[in-house]
């Protein structure tokens, strides 16, 4: 099964009737397009992609990239701030130990 092609000429041609005021069911049944389709060309229009090229997805890499280095940025900061909490914490709490560095107990615990 094949898929039909269309030209951004096209679809653009079609946007402009409904922006003229043409309801999408009407332009759908004159010029034999599915209305999920113009649905979708109007979406992409907003977006400014409104040709199904390789920039567009180059485009997209970009920011996904931009997104994610920022992402990793924020978590990096984070990390930091969470390791100088616990330093802060280890030198105002120091773990409770004796002279071999073993841990002190109660001496309550049946354990062995």
């Amino acid at each position: 099964m094949s898929y039909k092609r269309y030209t951004r000429e096209f679809k653009e041609k079609l946007l402009r009737e409904l922006g003229k005021g043409e309801t999408v069911t009407a332009v759908a049944r004159r010029y034999a397009v599915s209305r999920q389709l113009i649905y979708k060309w109007q979406m992409k229009q907003r977006d400014g992609a409104l040709d199904d090229s390789q920039p567009l997805r180059e485009q997209q890499l970009v920011r996904q990239i931009g997104e994610l280095e920022r992402k990793v940025g924020q978590l990096t900061m984070e990390n930091d701030f969470l390791k100088k909490m616990l330093l802060r914490l280890e030198q105002t709490c120091p773990p409770d130990k004796d002279s071999r560095g073993e841990r002190r107990g109660s001496g309550k615990s049946r354990i062995p």
